[in-house]
């Protein structure tokens, strides 16, 4: 009976076992996570079904094989290392690796391994492992650690070990690193306090337990610390992880808070700067109550505010301004904008600083700059750089409009020779010649103005040039302003510009008829020699003792206010309506007496009307004279020309010129033309005339090209405007002539004649 009892018993009890089996597999065969066993040496014995959707392998590929084969190797020793402590602990443990997909990529995975030993002995001879994915965490663990590792702000992670009685460094960033001049291998893994043992009664320790506890981020206010590695001070930020760790953010503040001593120090040397500077200037606390206001600001203000609130006492508002930036001076930031006080009329740049005090409060100080001067420095330089754009409009309409110039005086010159001087056509293309030349003047003036060229200053008779400025002034002056003129019987010799002095007496005129166009009057021009002698100095303090030209340019127009006088000369100031001017007329006139180091006044009076008055100083040279006659004119000797020029009617208006200067010539229109026809007869010419601005080949490199052909052929350039290349240039670049355009016949046959003159003279 008894052993019928213990047997039913062993029956009753292997069953049990078998039911707990069958409940045990059913659970690791449905478990998403992969279950499975191998024995001592590695070999799986048992893998579940989710290996499969795990790696991608079946029971029948697995069973047998060893788990080692398929661990990434980098993983390995982490692998071996887990292996080691189940072996020597008899425990769990858990480890992150990366297993090899049958399709050949790798995984992160993390395993949860426990050993079996045997009932009677204590050799392992089984263990039991739980594989799960972690891809997903594994790449958010990643981000994580690319934010941690670039963060500006030192930052350590630390595990609370024995009740928070300690810290293990987790995780130590870069900047932690440069900051407590600590390496990241030397702190991770070991205890805080073994390492800085003075933390434990640091308010950094003490902020770690309390987080650790409460869960609530604390914030400790800079404090000063000395350690192994180095001293100073620093700011720290303390919470806790969901994991239950424990991240502590801390900053270097040392040089911040030795500014904040320093400033402490010598606030009575700064207080009495602050008495003293021109601007004004308030400090005011975090609740915008002003706490000082330095003598200039209490006498902007109208009274000593202090203990106002700043945004009554400076603004008037009753509540606190909407630009008000308070909340980033408290973060550190130097805050700086402009604005427009409408009770003044007037420009500041406000200033806005942080004032950190011993207490830990932190005060703004707040500078008023007055800015209206700059601004209106501003607005001037952008009238300079309107001009420097009327400058490059000049540069590229030069060289269009001076082609047109030259075929005008171009044609006009060979016209004037088929006509007899007694035909009153003669004088009529004489004229269309002038005009144009004038032109040309008028376009080199703007180049000039513009700081394009180079200023053409010689002796030159001033009462002459004046003369020829108010011929053509008459035909653009309405009749109902009567013209009056008294210029000197002498001639009055300065150092100057023609053009530019006639330009400056056109644009005197023309804005004084235009100040009478509507009622009429009278433009009156006065030009004699005036000597200052030193009993005179106080009468003309601006003029030096000796003999000057005095121009003056009166009109019995409306005259003008003394705040109009004043701004007279600025560059785009103008009082007339759109389209009578655009302002640049009389900032030209100033430009021109300046740089001809002359003087100019104004003196108008409302309803009296304006005189400008000019001075130049005399020279005692004879003027340069330009004056030569066609009977001066060099003609050739039936040598070979080719000439190259992009457009058409200046090649064939060229082309006569040089047959009838006596010369034999060949054209082009285009210059990779003219390479091939010198490059076929190099010899076959004398000399080489090429447009400097052309498609596809410019007069410089096709003068690079045919000197690399035939060295010694003489070239001449010809060019309406260029910033490439000037006369000085020119000759740097081994060319032998320079012209602009327009060219008048005298000037291109004197060119090619000194140029061919030279060319001989080398050959004897």
């Amino acid at each position: 009976m008894e052993q019928k009892t213990i047997y039913e018993e062993l029956q009753n009890r292997i069953k049990k076992l078998e039911q707990k089996e069958a409940y045990y597999r059913l659970i690791t065969e449905n478990s998403t996570d992969m279950v499975s066993k191998h024995d001592p040496d590695g070999n799986y014995t048992y893998v579940s079904p989710s290996c499969h959707d795990l790696i991608g392998y079946s029971y029948s590929e697995l069973i047998g094989q060893n788990a080692y084969d398929f661990f990434h190797p980098d993983d390995i020793p982490d692998i071996e290392k887990s292996q080691q402590k189940i072996e020597n602990k008899n425990t769990t443990y858990t480890v992150s690796y990366r297993i090899r997909h049958k399709q050949g990529h790798f995984l992160w995975v993390e395993t949860t391994s426990k050993t079996i030993k045997g009932m009677c002995s204590n050799e392992i001879y089984e263990i039991i492992a739980t594989t799960r994915d972690i891809s997903k965490r594994k790449k958010s663990e990643e981000r994580f650690f690319s934010m941690f590792e670039h963060m500006s702000s030192g930052a350590a992670i630390y595990e609370p070990v024995n009740n928070s009685k300690n810290f293990i460094f987790k995780a130590f960033n870069h900047a932690a690193e440069k900051i407590t001049i600590a390496s990241r291998k030397d702190v991770i893994g070991n205890n805080l306090l073994d390492l800085f043992p003075q933390m434990n009664k640091s308010a950094l320790f003490s902020a770690l337990q309390e987080v650790t506890k409460s869960g609530k981020e604390i914030y400790l206010p800079p404090f000063y610390y000395e350690d192994d590695f180095r001293k100073g001070w620093r700011e720290n930020r303390v919470y806790k992880l969901p994991t239950g760790e424990v991240v502590a953010l801390f900053d270097d503040v040392t040089e911040r808070i030795q500014a904040q001593n320093e400033l402490k120090e010598s606030e009575e040397k700064y207080r009495s700067m602050m008495e003293a500077m021109k601007n004004s200037a308030y400090i005011c606390s975090s609740d915008l109550v002003i706490e000082y206001m330095n003598p200039r600001m209490i006498s902007r203000v109208g009274r000593n505010a202090t203990g106002e609130l700043c945004y009554k006492a400076i603004y008037g508002y009753e509540e606190q301004c909407s630009w008000c930036l308070f909340d980033s001076v408290l973060k550190g930031e130097h805050v700086e904008y402009e604005l427009a006080n409408p009770r003044d009329n007037r420009y500041y740049s406000i200033i806005n600083s942080p004032i950190y005090h011993s207490d830990g409060t932190v005060s703004k100080l707040t500078m008023f700059h007055d800015i209206t001067e700059n601004k209106s420095i501003e607005v001037q330089l952008r009238q300079a750089r309107k001009m420097e754009s009327v400058g490059t409009m000049a540069g590229g309409i030069a060289h269009d409009f001076n082609n047109i110039l030259y075929m005008i005086t171009g044609n006009a010159e060979l016209a004037m020779e088929d006509i007899p001087e007694w035909n009153p056509v003669h004088a009529n293309l004489k004229e269309i010649k002038s005009a144009a030349l004038r032109a040309a003047g008028i376009v080199k003036q703007l180049l000039n103005f513009s700081r394009q060229t180079d200023q053409d200053f010689k002796p030159i008779g001033a009462i002459t040039v004046i003369k020829d400025a108010l011929k053509l002034m008459r035909s653009t002056i309405p009749t109902s302003i009567e013209i009056k003129q008294s210029l000197s019987s002498t001639e009055v010799t300065i150092h100057g510009d023609s053009t530019q002095i006639n330009q400056m007496i056109m644009n005197l005129c023309i804005n004084a008829s235009q100040a009478m166009e509507e009622t009429g009057g009278i433009l009156d021009i006065t030009v004699e020699k005036f000597n200052v002698n030193k009993n005179m100095s106080n009468s003309y303090p601006d003029l030096a003792p000796g003999e000057w030209l005095k121009i003056k340019v009166s009109d019995s127009g409306p005259g003008m206010n003394s705040e109009i006088v004043e701004r007279i000369f600025d560059p785009y100031f103008t009082t007339k309506e759109v389209g009578k001017g655009s302002g640049i007329g009389l900032s030209v006139v100033h430009g021109i007496v300046v740089n001809h180091h002359g003087k100019i006044f104004v003196n108008s009076t409302l309803g009296k009307g304006a005189t400008f008055t000019i001075y130049f100083p005399v020279v005692t040279e004879k003027p340069v004279m330009d004056v030569i006659t066609p009977d001066e004119i060099p003609k050739g000797n039936g040598e070979k020309i080719l000439f190259v020029d992009d457009e058409a009617s200046i090649v064939k208006m060229a082309g006569n010129m040089l047959e009838r200067l006596g010369y034999i010539f060949k054209t082009e229109t285009n210059p990779l033309d003219a390479l091939e026809l010198f490059r076929s007869k190099p010899d076959a010419f004398d000399l080489v005339i090429t447009d400097m601005t052309m498609p596809n080949l410019t007069g410089v490199k096709l003068i690079e090209k045919l000197k690399k052909i035939r060295p010694d052929i003489p070239v001449v350039i010809c060019t309406g405007y260029s910033t490439i290349i000037d006369e000085e240039k020119a000759i740097s670049f081994g060319i032998d002539g320079y012209t602009m355009k327009p060219i008048v016949m005298r000037d291109i046959a004197i060119t090619i004649r000194d140029v061919m003159d030279k060319k001989e003279s080398k050959k004897l």
